[in-house]
């Protein structure tokens, strides 16, 4: 299955031909150094932190392929041009096997909901328009779901679980600034896990994020940008006991984005990022906290080039310095690592038809399966996508 799959999207791209303007698919911005280089990144529309942009690219489609619970179709989406520049609009469908909420308590609590079939997305629709003369708004909705109900003999079982999100974002200073805020809140209830009948008592997510382009000359910007998410996640169980997970997520980050030749992108990025997660449970009388964090002094980089007119190559690595103290943990164990991850990728288009890919690491350590014996992908991550706008 997996040899089967990777040739196919080998031979994909062996007859696919990189457009010099269409928005970088995430498979693309991976490959210039983990999907945290979407804040430094120009063309880097990501929907989830910033909507407005998706105004700079109508008439356009597309699918994403990667590793979920299998290698597999995961998303496909399309941009509608309503004319005139007035506005676009993006709806979009995902596999999302992913929940936001109901992770603050025993992790078994959802497992029936989780091992049902379908993932928990729903409804996916973005929205961009200018507002005055060099200003852009957008906003980005997605519903989220699942539950399963039956009054079989030995118990009835009434689980369901649902989120709703809103993403607003404003571009503005002649497109210097981007900005965004959003909102998710979560609920959900079960009574066929591990601890009988189990519901939330408050989840919901709050984020913020900007950056601001500094234009140093034609050819080198500096992008300073920051990120921060305060998500809480409660659990309330039958007889009164209760748990929550609090936590804090920060990030500051000085970008550049250097374009030394024609059809050439070098970025580089150096940051902090802070996370904390506190823990409280009560029940019996009794109650107790405990606190896990993590602080990373952060380095990325990439290197996009053209090879031929019809493929561009790029490869990135991201590393950080960590330290972090685990409470929840037996011994509380303190660490200091440097986690590194090194990426390669490449796009090829032809006419309006443009392929994003993103190489499997174990792929080229292992070689293929007649070779190693070993069935992985040959890439990680494969975003294809069809232009409406060229000629």
């Amino acid at each position: 299955m997996f040899l089967r799959k990777s040739l196919f999207v080998a031979l994909l791209l062996a007859v696919v031909v990189i457009p010099a303007t269409s928005h970088a698919t995430i498979s693309r911005v991976m490959g210039l150094g983990g999907e945290g280089a979407n804040y430094i990144v120009r063309d880097a529309y990501n929907p989830t932190v910033w909507p407005q942009l998706i105004y700079h690219f109508p008439q356009q489609g597309g699918a994403e392929f990667y590793n979920s619970n299998g290698w597999n179709f995961q998303k496909a989406y399309i941009n509608y041009d309503f004319g005139n520049e007035k506005s676009v609009m993006q709806l979009s469908l995902d596999r999302s096997s992913t929940r936001m909420f109901g992770w603050g308590g025993d992790m078994a609590d959802l497992a029936g909901l989780d091992a049902l079939s379908g993932g928990y997305s729903k409804l996916n629709v973005v929205y961009g328009r200018p507002m005055g003369e060099d200003m852009l708004f957008g906003a980005a909705i997605k519903l989220g779901g699942k539950s399963y109900k039956t009054n079989a003999d030995g118990g009835n079982i009434d689980d369901a679980y649902s989120e709703y999100g809103l993403k607003l974002g404003l571009t503005a200073m002649e497109e210097k600034l981007d900005a965004s805020v959003g909102f998710c809140f979560g609920s959900w209830n079960t009574n066929d896990g591990p601890n009988g009948k189990v519901e939330s008592d408050g989840a919901s997510t709050i984020s913020l994020a900007g950056r601001y382009w500094h234009e140093v000359n034609e050819d080198y910007s500096l992008i300073p940008n920051l990120s921060v998410d305060l998500h809480s996640d409660g659990t309330k169980y039958d007889g009164g006991a209760t748990s929550k997970a609090t936590s804090t997520d920060f990030k500051l980050g000085l970008g550049n984005n250097w374009t030394p030749k024609d059809n050439m992108l070098a970025i580089f990025e150096l940051g902090l990022q802070s996370m904390s997660t506190k823990y409280e449970m009560s029940g019996g009388g009794a109650s107790s906290d405990a606190t896990d964090s993590q602080m990373d002094l952060y380095w990325r980089l990439g290197l996009e080039s053209e090879i031929f007119s019809w493929l561009n190559g790029r490869f990135g690595a991201e590393r950080a310095w960590r330290g972090a103290k685990m409470e929840t943990s037996t011994g509380q164990p303190e660490t200091g690592t440097n986690p590194t991850f090194t990426y390669l990728g490449a796009t090829a288009h032809w006419n309006r038809f443009i392929a994003d890919v993103l190489v499997n690491p174990t792929f080229i350590a292992n070689g293929p399966y007649f070779i190693s014996g070993m069935g992985q992908p040959l890439f990680a991550r494969a975003s294809l996508k069809i232009d409406f706008s060229k000629e």
